[in-house]
């Protein structure tokens, strides 16, 4: 366990390294954590907490998330946001957007859980703008293609996707914009029931602006249903374009395992 208690001291110093700097942003918040699925055939219920810092403002959000099988191929997922953003003079909160993830299997291997998938995105604006940047009465469709690749003790993930936003204020310290997105993600296996994630994500905005985030986590099995994850991010890049400095969040996840009939020994 000095392994994984090694691991959770780097995230929580990654998260909080980062200098603040003045408010400003080029997009919406990302929920880094809940960008890639795990890469397996479980339906997954989740509640997750994060604390984030950007500029002179500091934001908590609660974030909850059900995966639902409706086929062999296909996996949707449904997560709704409940931001709080804190400023030197007031404080906001409520209900943020609704955000709708499905993929579905191109090819692969017939476990369902390696393979090229086809993947949309879509962003439902149930937040007010006083919510920036978790939210902003924005519509924002993606579509692009997820790989896949589970080893023993091991997974890769990349994806490559095209965002549309139907909305595209201006203001002093806020710009969104339609934007590309690729990302990678490694996870491996450190221990029996602990699991180390590394992410990296670029976003491309046709305005021009770019941001580049990265995660890191870290997972621990405490069932065979039930695992508990740490998380840290940053952004780095143009200062003028990042939504977020740092963030740190907990997440609980419990996965209904499906369970094979019994064998008869007639």
């Amino acid at each position: 366990m000095r392994h994984a208690s090694f691991l959770i001291s780097i995230i929580i110093v990654a998260s909080v390294a980062v200098p603040a700097r003045p408010a400003g942003a080029t997009g919406l918040f990302d929920d880094l954590p809940s960008f890639f699925s795990r890469p397996d055939t479980a339906r997954a219920l989740f509640v997750r907490q994060t604390e984030c810092d950007f500029g002179e403002r500091h934001a908590s959000l609660l974030t909850g998330g059900l995966t639902v099988r409706p086929a062999a191929r296909i996996e949707v997922r449904f997560d709704v946001q409940f931001p709080t953003v804190q400023s030197a003079s007031e404080i906001e909160y409520g209900l943020g957007d609704i955000l709708l993830r499905t993929a579905a299997r191109l090819g692969g291997d017939s476990l369902n859980t390696s393979g090229l998938f086809l993947r949309a995105d879509l962003r439902i604006p149930s937040g007010s703008t006083g919510l920036r940047p978790f939210s902003d009465a924005s519509f924002e469709g993606g579509v692009g293609l997820e790989a896949r690749v589970v080893g023993p003790g091991f997974a890769l993930q990349g994806a490559a996707l095209y965002t549309l936003a139907d909305k595209k204020p201006h203001g002093e310290d806020f710009t969104n914009d339609a934007h590309a997105t690729a990302a990678a993600s490694i996870s491996v296996m450190v221990w029996s029931a602990v699991s180390v994630r590394s992410s990296a994500y670029l976003v491309r905005y046709d305005g021009g602006d770019t941001r580049n985030m990265f995660l890191l986590s870290l997972e621990c099995a405490l069932s065979a249903g039930l695992a508990l994850e740490i998380a840290g991010a940053f952004e780095a890049g143009n200062e003028a374009a990042r939504v977020f400095d740092s963030c740190a969040s907990v997440s609980l996840t419990y996965r209904f395992l499906r369970l094979l009939p019994p064998v008869s020994l007639e």
